[in-house]
């Protein structure tokens, strides 16, 4: 084969090579799209099923028989659970509280919230009034997303940023939380301390 023909020959693999790797990489990248838009898809979907099912129940309710109200589960408590601590913040000079709420129903079983949750969080002044160094609210959907499930239970996550040079050394902070349950009008509150163990620095 003379080089020309030769050179032709390379030219048409190399083309060909090229063009094979970038439908491949096109045909990949269009996979990747479509799977997120059926996600998508599937989440709005969800959406819109939860939505009519709350629909329907509402449009039943003025007929429901009697007893149905009073025996759905309702919560009767919330509390400062002790899964509640501390976690590094985004610079040394701050840190996060986790703040976990639990809720119980009044057959002290866990109980899923519905409507915004506060959290508080104080310290201590001997002889004097706590002061407050922080305050979060969650909307209702924002409450939802913080429900955290383990194999110490069910609670509600409320992530509070703080400075670290604002913490007590020697006393647990404070911390109120504060619920209304939008399915029946029920104002309920709890406290709770969280100990703070100041970082030691390494030699």
């Amino acid at each position: 084969m003379r080089p020309a023909g030769v050179l032709t020959l390379a030219a048409v693999v190399m083309l060909s090579t090229g063009c094979d790797s970038r439908s491949r990489r096109a045909s990949a990248r269009l996979r990747t799209e479509n799977a997120a838009l059926q996600q998508q898809l599937e989440a709005m979907s969800a959406r819109t099923r939860e939505l009519e099912i709350g629909l329907r129940a509402a449009e039943a309710s003025a007929g429901e028989m009697p007893g149905t109200r009073v025996a759905a589960p309702r919560v009767t408590a919330i509390a400062v659970s002790p899964m509640s601590g501390f976690e590094p913040g985004a610079s040394p000079d701050s840190t996060v509280l986790e703040v976990h709420v639990t809720a119980m129903d009044g057959r002290q079983r866990p109980v899923q919230l519905v409507g915004p949750l506060r959290a508080q969080v104080l310290r201590p002044i001997p002889d004097q009034p706590p002061s407050v160094l922080a305050e979060v609210v969650l909307d209702p959907e924002t409450v939802r997303d913080a429900w955290r499930g383990s194999l110490f239970g069910a609670t509600y996550l409320i992530p509070i940023d703080l400075e670290t040079n604002a913490l007590p050394t020697s006393t647990p902070l404070l911390v109120h939380v504060f619920h209304e349950d939008l399915t029946t009008g029920t104002r309920l509150e709890a406290t709770g301390g969280v100990a703070h163990q100041p970082s030691t620095s390494q030699p």
